[in-house]
């Protein structure tokens, strides 16, 4: 009986270890989240929430363009002119210090002060086509 006894015993002790080793996990992997070690990856902010203040997103289209966007990043900041082409053409800045958010085939979105934005919303308004120039950043 002895012998039963003991493998019981044993059993239980294993048990225990067990259950202990468990929750020395769980406590590890709670700290471990509280410090950073475990943390979920940062969430990245919204278009809006990377606006400046007083500024805004303004999608300009490829068929807005009279000339391909440059090879950009976010974060690059562009000049535009506005063109017109033909017999009398001309070109006019309407936009300074322009911030990319986004490029890509399709067009560019660019972060805008309420001077700038009018003033591409006039220039499309009237027929214009838009020359997007990166500034150089040196």
């Amino acid at each position: 009986m002895l012998p039963a006894l003991t493998a019981s015993r044993r059993r239980l002790s294993a048990r225990r270890i067990a259950l202990g080793a468990a929750s020395a996990l769980l406590t590890l992997g709670a700290l471990g989240a509280e410090i950073g070690g475990a943390a979920a990856p940062p969430v990245q902010p919204s278009l809006a929430q990377s606006l400046a203040p007083a500024t805004w997103a303004m999608s300009l289209p490829a068929a807005w363009l009279a000339a391909p966007v440059p090879r950009v990043r976010t974060g690059d900041v562009i000049d535009v002119l506005a063109v017109r082409q033909g017999d009398r053409a001309y070109a006019v800045p309407v936009a300074y210090a322009a911030r990319v958010m986004a490029a890509d085939e399709h067009g560019i979105v660019l972060e805008l002060d309420e001077e700038g934005a009018s003033a591409i919303a006039i220039a499309r308004g009237g027929g214009l086509l838009l020359v997007p120039l990166l500034r150089s950043a040196r």
